[in-house]
């Protein structure tokens, strides 16, 4: 069926739509309205700065991360959900808190005291926490309860005034009284909105305004635990429309209400694009804030009579733009120091001081720098001046792996490479950058047994700990049980000294330049990680270029080229995994299930009691020659077998007791063990393996007709999972297959 389209039709049904959002929404609407609003709802309409960023953040949820240094809380708008993703921050909840907690004692002062200056190495996300806030102030800004207002002055033509129809004409739009709010256009000589976009409540006096917050409060309509802003409890109307109110009031022998009928009350949205409550200085900015006269402008001749002598003025720059939100200076201190001096008095006393006048402010100052600037700024003479009014807020780079992947998993994806993308890629490209961040973990730093475990633990080790609490396979069960309750005092061990882990290394920005150059290696038809790790080693050999391949190498860390060869033998880890079980070599479960036999068995020899033999439904002695048969592939090599079954069996008990009811999860609660017993019988499959590769490889190139039939079938059945459960297409099947063979079976004839 063929629907007729009519641009008339389309036209009208558009304007239809945007006329009822507009009355929805309540755009305009007098003084005498928005009162009423704010008598029903005062808590949402008298909300500063500080408190309506709060808003947004609890506007968009929270979630609880379990990560192995502990649970922490993660800020839902940080995963930009407006845009499913897109511009999303990956990990930094720390610096999510800490922003949060800035802006609670921000409320609870009743002003924004300080400046949050955001620092840390280049790349570290410092900007993309920024562009989060601002587009959720956006998002939240045109939802009801994000409702934002501000005024303009209303003028009416000559004919208006003087027969005072007020709405009483047919062009009346909603019946406000004697307000001039909804007179169309042509009725209208001059309109002067606000371009602090200021509080209406500011056109209450300062006195009537503390009995109305009294009156308020009084009838529960304001909450005890509710703060009122100082520059909602002692603001005033803008040096221009002081001069406004003060002529006008004069003018209509100090009736209020006369004055009132020239406010149009305007609801309006934050937008980063048009410089709406939210604003970015960049370096190279010099004047922030400006005022300058309009008396002369042509436009001010439509003013009354009363206001055309009056000295006018029109404010203009990034501090007016951004007031009642936010305000971003980026890398501030690339700027000459004298360029942002007034930020002693503008973040303190929340004013910004003109030639002429002072001007009010109530927005969040959030500013931006890298280490080298900052340490060279507290060197300034007046660095103990700027410290009192500023907060510092470290963002490092990311040190869990899995938190970096998402970095470039959006950013890397079939549609943003020309040619066919294998699995691994980003993950390959993440490992390599964590591992350049990662610091030696200090012995010194340490108490015993904690001691002798750290001095062990090498860089990769340590990435696996920090990203899934994953231990080093050398650890006996007692050496894990200490490592695992201490993790997050190995996380935290350089987190109060100047050279913190995560202040070096290879940023987001660079490594995913690295990959996209990758994806045009000419000796590969697809982007895999070998284009990746062979970019990388190109990387590595000019260490002049970045800081942190300057490092001196420290017991394994900041080995950054062999960090190389360490990310190729993870990456081939997995690929011959994924090989393994699409041959079908081997059930995924059928090592956790072996495990289990050894644990039960195990538990019945410590309880000294029998075990039920499954088949002849008889009572047996545990089966001493299966848990040795085990415990030779999954114990360490000094490690005492009484003291393990002893552990094992513990940290079971303390599982079963917070999981009451349920079956443990072996691979998740002795993940290193079960691996152990995995390559345990793949080293012994190794032949079978390599001929399965070679034969695949054939299948995929010009030999497929010198396979026999049960090779071909093989070969078939392999191509096939790899693409069903990881995702490779034929050309990525083969030059990574390829690239194993080669590696790692290459020594063994067919």
């Amino acid at each position: 069926m063929t629907v007729s389209l009519r641009a008339e039709d389309l036209l009208q049904n558009l304007s239809g739509r945007v006329k009822q959002a507009f009355d929805d929404d309540r755009s305009i609407m007098s003084y005498e309205a928005w009162l009423d609003l704010l008598l029903k709802e005062p808590m949402r309409n008298l909300r500063s700065a500080s408190q309506y960023v709060l808003d947004v953040f609890d506007h968009w949820g929270v979630e609880q991360r379990d990560l192995p240094t502990g649970s922490i809380r993660r800020y839902r708008l940080f995963d930009a959900p407006w845009s499913n993703g897109d511009g999303r921050v990956a990990g930094q909840e720390h610096v999510q808190e800490e922003i949060y907690r800035l802006l609670s004692n921000f409320v609870r002062d009743a002003r924004i005291s300080k400046l949050i200056l955001l620092h840390g190495p280049n790349g570290s996300a410092k900007s993309s926490i920024v562009r989060c806030i601002q587009r959720a102030m956006e998002e939240y800004s045109a939802t009801p309860e994000g409702a934002l207002y501000t005024y303009a002055w209303i003028f009416p033509s000559e004919n208006v005034v003087k027969s005072r129809l007020g709405f009483s004409s047919p062009t009346e739009r909603r019946p406000d009284g004697a307000s001039y709010s909804g007179l169309p256009f042509d009725q209208i000589d001059a309109r002067l909105p606000c371009e602090l976009r200021d509080h209406p409540i500011f056109l209450i006096p300062r006195g009537e305004r503390a009995k109305l917050f009294e009156s308020l409060r009084a009838d529960g309509r304001i909450s005890n635990d509710f703060t009122i802003s100082k520059y909602l409890i002692d603001g005033d109307l803008s040096p221009r429309d002081r001069a406004i109110y003060d002529a006008l009031l004069v003018a209509n022998d100090g009736d209020h209400r006369e004055v009132m009928r020239h406010i149009q009350i305007e609801r309006f949205y934050v937008s980063p694009r048009y410089g709406r409550s939210v604003a970015t200085v960049e370096p190279q900015m010099h004047v922030d804030a400006d005022a300058r006269q309009i008396t002369a402008d042509r436009s001010i001749a439509n003013l009354p009579r009363a206001l055309q002598t009056v000295p006018l003025y029109e404010l203009h720059g990034p501090l007016v733009a951004a007031n009642r939100g936010l305000l971003e200076y980026a890398d501030l201190l690339k700027r000459p120091i004298e360029a942002f001096k007034y930020l002693l008095s503008t973040s303190e006393e929340a004013t910004a001081t003109l030639p002429m006048f002072k001007v009010q402010l109530d927005e969040v100052l959030i500013a931006s720098s890298n280490e080298k600037q900052l340490e060279a700024f507290k060197e300034y003479p007046d660095w103990n001046s700027f410290k009192g009014r500023i907060e510092l807020i470290r963002v490092p780079y990311l040190r869990r792996f899995g938190d970096e992947v998402l970095i470039y998993r959006t950013q890397i994806t079939s549609t943003t490479i020309s040619k066919p993308l294998a699995p691994h890629v980003v993950e390959v490209a993440a490992l390599w950058s964590v591992l350049t961040r990662l610091k030696w973990p200090d012995p010194d730093h340490y108490p015993e047994p904690m001691r002798s475990i750290v001095k062990r633990i090498t860089p990769i080790e340590k990435l696996a700990i920090y990203d899934s609490g994953k231990l080093p396979t050398w650890c006996t069960a007692i050496e894990a049980r200490e490592l695992s309750k201490n993790i997050g005092l190995l996380y935290d061990e350089y987190r109060s000294v100047l050279y913190y882990e995560g202040q070096l290394g290879a940023s987001a920005r660079e490594i995913r330049t690295l990959i996209l150059n990758a994806a045009h290696h000419p000796e590969y038809r697809c982007l895999s990680p070998m284009p990746v790790l062979d970019e990388l080693a190109s990387f590595v050999r000019d260490a002049s270029l970045y800081d942190f391949l300057k490092q001196e190498p420290r017991n394994g860390y900041h080995q950054h080229g062999q960090f190389i060869d360490v990310v190729r033998q993870w990456w081939l880890d997995i690929l011959d995994e994924e090989l393994r079980v699409s041959m079908g070599l081997v059930e995924l479960k059928r090592h956790e299930e072996l495990f289990a036999r050894y644990v039960r068995h195990v538990s019945h020899l410590m309880k000294k009691e029998k075990v039920l033999d499954k088949i002849t439904q008889k009572l047996v002695p545990p089966d001493e020659e299966l848990m040795k048969e085990v415990e030779s592939v999954i114990l360490a090599e000094r490690e005492n077998r009484d003291d393990a079954r002893k552990a094992i069996i513990g940290r079971i008990g303390a599982w079963g007791l917070e999981n009451a009811g349920q079956t443990p999860d072996y691979r998740q609660l002795f993940g290193p063990y079960v691996q152990k017993m995995e390559q345990d019988y793949y080293r012994r499959q190794h032949k079978i393996i390599a001929k399965n590769i070679t034969a695949t490889l054939r299948y995929l190139g010009d030999d497929r007709d010198l396979l026999n039939e049960e090779e071909r079938k093989i070969a078939k059945q392999i191509t096939s999972r790899m693409k069903e459960s990881y995702g490779y297409d034929e050309v990525c099947t083969a030059e990574c297959a390829a690239a194993l063979l080669k590696a790692r079976y290459a020594d063994r004839p067919e």
